[in-house]
């Protein structure tokens, strides 16, 4: 898998992935690297089939490939071909392009909006410590576009540093942590 976000050009792709199942199956091979449909199924809580049907729908569209080829008998495995998405905010672009947009950022919006709510559903089985270092950060602060563009790019090089940590470096207690923030400006 690259390390490199795939960029999102068409509008078809996009509303092709705009799909709570299809989100997850991505995140799960993102994060947890190669799977077979069968794994991901038990991951997501899904039929073999389901999961199967649109492990092919991803592949269709780019964003999943074979990891390997199965053993015989066995499921193939999947594995994503990039870490992460980028698309244009949609100026200048078609009617639509910026529906597809739309509807694939909302999606994102509610699938990071469900792991949040999980974790407060969940809190009290969670060890101290890590209820401690759990935040939700609201603030505000007066920027301008390429300021906020540079705060981005800033944030995405911290998140890295964590993320692309060989194995033998992570700390034996880390674990995958959701990380969910925007930046938008507000109306005069």
């Amino acid at each position: 898998m690259s390390h490199d976000p795939v960029e999102l050009t068409d509008p078809i792709a996009m509303r092709a992935l705009a799909h709570p199942l299809r989100l997850a199956l991505l995140r799960q091979l993102t994060e947890a690297g190669p799977a077979t449909a069968t794994q991901l199924a038990e991951r997501t809580g899904v039929s073999a089939p389901s999961a199967s049907y649109h492990l092919k729908q991803l592949a269709k569209y780019g964003f999943v490939e074979d990891a390997d080829p199965p053993e015989k008998g066995r499921d193939r495995p999947w594995r994503a071909r990039g870490r992460g998405m980028h698309w244009s905010a949609g100026a200048g672009e078609s009617t639509e392009f910026v529906a597809a947009s739309r509807l694939l950022r909302d999606e994102f919006t509610n699938h990071a909006l469900t792991s949040l709510r999980s974790y407060w559903r969940d809190e009290d089985t969670y060890d101290a410590s890590w209820r401690e270092a759990a935040f939700v950060l609201a603030d505000t602060a007066a920027m301008t576009a390429d300021e906020v563009q540079e705060f981005n790019e800033e944030l995405r090089q911290l998140i890295a540093r964590f993320r692309d940590r060989p194995d033998g470096q992570r700390p034996t207690d880390a674990r995958p942590v959701r990380l969910f923030g925007f930046g938008v400006p507000e109306q005069p």
